[in-house]
């Protein structure tokens, strides 16, 4: 729960009902991994078998080089990857068990240097089904006759999901060709051309899942991803991957080697069908499990000229986001909202701050909010919507016991007072010096002389004179004809 202590609204809300001079924009954007529910919700499955994946492999070599700079052992193989399929389940169940998936370093600054992505939901998590071990697949598999290669049916992998205990057990396939050819290429150099070895390998990898309900025997969700990659090297020339752009490789580790190593050999083609591996796994992980994705959050135009001062304050402080600048800017809209409830920017951005640190529910409470004063928003429509899917999942886990714990804005009355108060700046160049009198008069006694062109918090003004409170805490009042307020 967010403690904000609502306080009685100050007559400076008079100023609302004039007319609003100028709308001062935020312009800013959060940058920052979100935790993002998966594609599928499987509501009432939390704990889950996975079986090894079946494999259907073919792998084929054509060398066209002469007999003796042949390769050795490259006959033609059918089942030469035909462990990818339990090397597919143990990936699966390694990512099921990371609980910041997703967070990642993210390129930034001058040369692309770079650094640790930033998320500010530390109660969230990623791993939130419990996996059982695969020494208890075995057991049951055995108990029951079954195959642990994926062969099973839907029928068999429900009845072992009951032996183990779990809400839902799957079960994939997979499918991997691999074609290793060296071909002959012409090369130039100068005004000379010359023959070259290139070796090239294709590689074509598919992997589907279902996920069988055990108390039901049914499929309630089903996901296939492809990857395909190619790499060529020549000898004497540099390797690459025509698969990719030149520009920038996705592809990690193994994209820097296919891009750097200039021997004539290329990765072999089981590194390559490990690199399709990787990928098919994120997106089947990513189908049914939530993960840490990087998002811009946008910020909305905060409306009225006399919150100026409290959205440049929030401007400011998320420059350099972190826990405590994030509280800041969380300050300066709850006290905008305080004193203008039906301020719908304010509101959109306390609902962004709420996303930021994971409280996903009092997110799509300030979103709905802002969309329902102002429904022809693109961008508050597409917040709402977001923020539905998000609600939903949380729903259906915290049904299942598991509780995201988002981060709490600790918000004191004293802090959201001092957050509405108004201040000034004193006039003059900083050598000029203005008295500051006990009593709301110039005959009382001067209690300190401040320089021109400092800010001062405004306590009240009577008769002409603000009541500011000093950097040392002392209070006195300032003649108004010597400060001006600041908007």
């Amino acid at each position: 729960m967010f403690f904000i202590t609502h306080h009685r609204r100050r007559l400076a809300l008079i100023a609302s009902c004039c007319l609003v001079i100028g709308l001062p924009a935020l312009a800013q954007d959060l940058k920052c991994f979100i935790l993002t529910p998966p594609e599928q919700i499987l509501p009432g499955v939390k704990r889950i078998a996975i079986a090894d994946f079946s494999v259907a492999s073919s792998y084929k070599y054509d060398d066209q080089r002469p007999t003796a700079a042949k390769t050795a052992n490259a006959a033609p193989s059918q089942d030469r990857f035909a462990g990818a399929g339990a090397k597919l389940s143990d990936m699966m169940i390694a990512a099921l068990l990371e609980k910041d998936r997703g967070v990642r370093e993210v390129s930034s600054g001058l040369f692309g240097k770079k650094k640790e992505g930033m998320s500010f939901q530390e109660g969230a998590f990623t791993n939130i089904f419990t996996i059982v071990e695969r020494s208890e697949i075995e057991r049951v598999m055995k108990e029951l006759a079954l195959n642990q290669s994926g062969l099973i049916n839907d029928s068999d992998a429900a009845q072992a999901g009951k032996i183990l205990g779990v809400e839902a057990v799957i079960v994939g396939s997979l499918k991997v060709d691999c074609v290793q050819s060296w071909l002959k290429e012409e090369r130039k150099e100068g005004d000379q051309k010359m023959q070259a070895d290139c070796e090239h390998i294709a590689t074509n990898v598919s992997g589907a899942i279902r996920i069988v309900q055990v108390e039901t025997g049914q499929v309630i969700a089903s996901k296939d991803s492809r990857r395909a990659h190619d790499q060529k090297g020549c000898k004497g020339a540099t390797l690459t991957d025509p698969s990719k752009p030149k520009s920038k490789s996705p592809l990690g580790g193994f994209g820097d080697l296919l891009k750097s190593d200039k021997s004539s050999t290329v990765a072999s083609p089981e590194a390559a069908v490990d690199l399709c591996l990787t990928e098919i796994v994120s997106e089947l992980v990513d189908y049914m499990a939530p993960s840490f994705k990087e998002q811009k959050l946008e910020f909305a135009d905060v409306e009225g000229d006399q919150f100026r001062r409290m959205v440049e304050t929030s401007k400011n402080a998320l420059k350099s986001p972190s826990g405590d600048n994030l509280n800041t800017a969380y300050v300066q809209f709850a006290a905008i909202v305080d004193q203008d409830d039906y301020n719908h920017g304010a509101q959109f951005n306390l609902g962004v701050l709420y996303e930021a640190v994971g409280d996903y529910k009092k997110a799509k409470e300030k979103y709905d909010l802002a969309y329902s004063m102002k429904s022809n928003d693109n961008k508050y429509r597409k917040a709402q919507e977001r923020l539905t899917k998000q609600v939903e999942f949380w729903d259906a886990l915290n049904a299942l016991g598991v509780v995201l714990q988002p981060r709490k804005f600790e918000v004191s009355s004293a802090a959201m007072a001092a957050t509405s108060l108004s201040r000034v700046q004193t006039k003059g160049p900083a050598r000029l010096r203005h008295e500051i009198k006990a009593e709301a008069n110039d005959a009382s006694a001067t209690i300190a002389r401040v320089p021109g062109e400092i800010e001062l918090v405004v306590l009240e003004t009577v008769d002409g004179w603000h009541k500011v409170r000093l950097p040392d805490g002392k209070e006195g009042f300032l003649s108004q004809e010597k400060a001006k307020v600041m908007k």
